[in-house]
């Protein structure tokens, strides 16, 4: 799973950013990986910061301490 940014462009020229939680899986159609949005967070300017935060530091208590510094 990673952390996924997709860009849309406006007519105006501005470009608007979303955060998205994601996963490649594999498709035996297609013949590759797909991502596979798991959950989407929404504009990134408008992503609670903190909450993301507090999201990475819980993931980081069921790694190893050399496996949490490197993440």
């Amino acid at each position: 799973m990673y952390l996924r940014s997709t860009v849309r462009h406006n007519r105006d020229g501005s470009e608007v950013r979303y955060l998205q939680l994601a996963e490649n899986v594999w498709d035996k159609d297609k013949g590759c990986a797909v991502a596979k949005v798991v959950y989407n967070f929404g504009r990134a300017d408008q992503v609670d910061e903190v909450a993301l935060r507090r999201l990475a530091k819980s993931i980081t208590r069921f790694l190893s301490p050399e496996d949490a510094i490197r993440a």
